[in-house]
């Protein structure tokens, strides 16, 4: 009998070192292919996500086009100076989105709040999904998610603007 035992004893020794060998193996295997997972899923779904986004910015252009028209400097400024008498004149006005100034024959959005935008910033700032004025966080248009910020209500409720020409 302690010839069996001892007979049985190095068959598993033998088997410990092969399992000590081929766990870690597995396990390596198994960490290496989660990790290939882990970086080419998030690249697969990116291409989707930038197209959406595309499409979403495209969408919302669209509708800033059919609610503020594109149009010249001076024609905006010729005509807010025809419906706002009583607005004081800015000389030099300069677009605060990329702190340039607005030239007389610059294509321009002005929004219901006077505030004016090179067209270009505008879409820009728009397209990226910015409700607001960048000046007084008035709706850039009116009807679009109106929430009004509880700390904000006084303001947006009386105008303090000026006619920039």
């Amino acid at each position: 009998m302690a010839n069996q035992t001892e007979t049985e004893s190095p068959s598993k020794n033998h088997s410990s070192p092969a399992v000590a060998i081929v766990l870690p193996c597995l396990f390596a295997i198994i960490l290496v292919v989660l990790l290939i997972i882990a970086f080419t899923l998030p690249r697969l779904t990116q291409g989707t996500d930038i197209e959406s986004r595309e499409a979403q910015r495209k969408r919302r252009l669209e509708v800033l086009d059919k609610s503020i028209k594109a149009q010249n400097f001076v024609d905006w400024a010729a005509k807010q100076r025809l419906e706002h008498p009583e607005a004081p004149v800015v000389v030099n006005p300069i677009c605060v989105i990329c702190l340039e100034e607005i030239s007389e024959q610059t294509q321009i959005r002005g929004l219901g709040c006077l505030h004016v935008f090179h067209q270009v910033c505008l879409d820009g700032w728009f397209g990226r999904c910015h409700e607001w004025c960048p000046l007084c966080h008035r709706p850039i248009i009116e009807g679009i998610r109106q929430v009004k910020k509880k700390t904000r209500t006084n303001q947006l409720d009386q105008p303090n603007v000026g006619l920039i020409v």
